[in-house]
């Protein structure tokens, strides 16, 4: 049956999610309702306890105050910078003075973005109802003339008689009701006495979609098409944001199992009490608000397919001789049952922690180490690969929405990569996407671009010390040819003091300084005089 899934909004986000809901009428049951807070909490609370819906949705103080006393499954509508600029820039065509409200702490990203560039935008941030009509007053006093916000500030902009644009896009309310149709699946997972179905089942993806040439990713593409067809357990190790589901996806897509369920759940995300009911289900009465007739686990759920754990080494310890024995006996026990049920699943887990080090400290069983260790895989970081910068860079311009005119993207590039490459990357992939997102944003509104408007672009390349040469905010005023020799100048020397450091050895130069071989004789070019 379809995920029923029920989103509240009494402000100009309801129109918004009547429109994207109406694309998703063929995969969940969708309701609209117009209530909030104490109405929506209410309301809420029947609809749980009637076994009515499954997931609820909300945005704003309303989603925050729901996320604070409901039990029930919730997803907040959130935005993201991406989404927010975008926005900020349709602002600025219809007034210079701009004005925008951000609910809990201020969008900090787009503040220095705004002051780096001298764009007159006024901030401020709400968490009750009125605090947001005190923000929007002050705005209006000072002149703003168009104001962004969330939709309860749209409403109360509107009262002022001043414009306002919504700060949630289709993007942003369409990735919330994904999530929650993700977690009505699981709700409506396989009952007690019924067959287990597959839930939560992600897109197949292969290895094309590991993107990169380097030597490191060719191994991992190489070691999943190894690793698929068996049905031992695989172990990745990764830093955050270098793909790790994406590695699990691929490997499922290539297995015997590709038919069936891929569930995945991230072990860091839920308390211990949440983790042992979406691992082991539960029987009907097991616990104050179970639903009706009990539900299975992402064991039962995944019969025949596959199951992957995410930051596994954050599992709580007393957790683990649970999980261990799962994995032994291939059975679960439900909460609240005596009954032993079978199921055959294949396992993948994933962490960003050191295990051996965890283990070590007393934090991670031994036992279960060995046990999800069977076949290891290790993910590179993007430091770890910056020769498949340029690949990644232009498969990131060219797949965003709107993309940037191939010469565009083509000059931003050659001006970026020799900073990108010296840059350390902690946020990984995941981090560059959303660094090629903020740019193509920018090179869409046909921005100067320079080396003064990328270091405004990216603010963490100037808090970053590995970056070669970090141009000071004093020097925003420095003409860009200037600003280009001074660059290249200092390129030029840090190469040089490696290369001499180093005996001359290339390889060992390029290694200190986090830039490619290419790169390094790129920078070695004596600078014109």
């Amino acid at each position: 049956m379809k995920p029923r899934i029920v989103a509240f909004s009494i402000s100009s986000l309801e129109p918004l999610l009547r429109e994207v809901s109406l694309s998703l009428l063929a995969e969940a049951e969708i309701e609209i309702v117009g209530k909030a807070y104490e109405e929506a909490l209410t309301y809420a609370q029947k609809r749980h306890q009637a076994e009515t819906a499954d997931v609820f949705i909300a945005a704003g103080s309303n989603g925050a105050y729901l996320q604070d006393v409901l039990s029930a499954p919730l997803v907040l509508v959130t935005v993201d910078c991406f989404d927010l600029m975008r926005c900020l820039a349709d602002a600025r065509k219809v007034s210079q003075r701009v004005g925008l409200v951000a609910y809990g702490e201020p969008y900090k990203e787009v503040q220095a973005l705004c002051e780096a560039y001298s764009i007159d935008v006024q901030s401020r941030a709400y968490r009750t109802p009125e605090e947001a009509k005190i923000a929007v007053r002050d705005l209006v006093s000072l002149g703003c003339e168009v104001i962004v916000g969330p939709g309860l500030v749209n409403g109360l902009a509107a009262e002022y008689g001043v414009e306002h644009l919504l700060s949630y896009s289709q993007g942003s309310v369409l990735r919330a009701f994904r999530e929650a149709i993700r977690l009505g699946r699981l709700q409506r997972g396989s009952f007690a006495g019924s067959a287990p179905v597959a839930v939560n089942a992600q897109p197949k993806r292969s290895t094309e979609t590991l993107l990169g040439q380097s030597v490191s990713m060719q191994r991992v593409r190489e070691l999943i098409q190894w690793y698929a067809p068996t049905e031992g357990s695989v172990f990745i190790q990764g830093q955050t944001g270098t793909g790790k589901e994406l590695v699990a996806q691929a490997i499922h897509a290539q297995s015997s199992r590709n038919t069936q369920a891929f569930i995945a759940l991230n072990c860091a995300a839920l308390t211990e009490s949440l983790l042992e009911s979406e691992l082991f289900g539960y029987e009907e009465g097991a616990f104050s608000g179970a639903v009706k007739g009990g539900r299975s686990g992402i064991f039962e759920a995944a019969h025949k397919g596959t199951v992957f754990l995410d930051e596994i080494g954050d599992m709580p310890l007393n957790f683990q001789s649970r999980l261990l024995r799962v994995l032994e006996e291939r059975a679960v026990r439900r909460i609240g049952s005596t009954k032993i049920r079978g199921t055959d699943f294949r396992l993948i887990t994933a962490t960003h922690v050191n295990l051996q080090a965890s283990m070590r400290a007393g934090r991670f069983r031994e036992d279960l180490y060995y046990r999800i260790n069977e076949l290891r895989l290790h993910l590179p970081s993007l430091a770890e690969r910056k020769e498949d910068l340029p690949l990644l860079v232009e498969y990131f311009l060219a797949t965003s929405s709107p993309a940037p005119g191939v010469q565009r993207r083509r000059d931003f590039i050659e001006l970026a990569l020799p900073i990108f490459e010296s840059y350390a990357w902690p946020g990984s992939v995941r981090e560059l996407r959303q660094w090629c997102k903020r740019a193509a944003v920018f090179l869409g509104q046909s921005q100067p671009l320079g080396e003064r408007q990328l270091y405004a672009w990216f603010p963490e390349l100037q808090e970053s010390p590995n970056v070669v040469q970090t141009p000071p905010a004093a020097a925003a005023s420095v003409q860009s040819s200037s600003r280009k020799a001074e660059l290249k100048n200092a390129r030029y020397a840090s190469a040089v003091k490696a290369m001499q450091s180093h005996g001359n050895n290339a390889a060992a130069a390029a290694k200190s300084l986090g830039v490619s071989r290419v790169t390094l004789w790129r920078m070695l070019k004596p600078p014109e005089v």
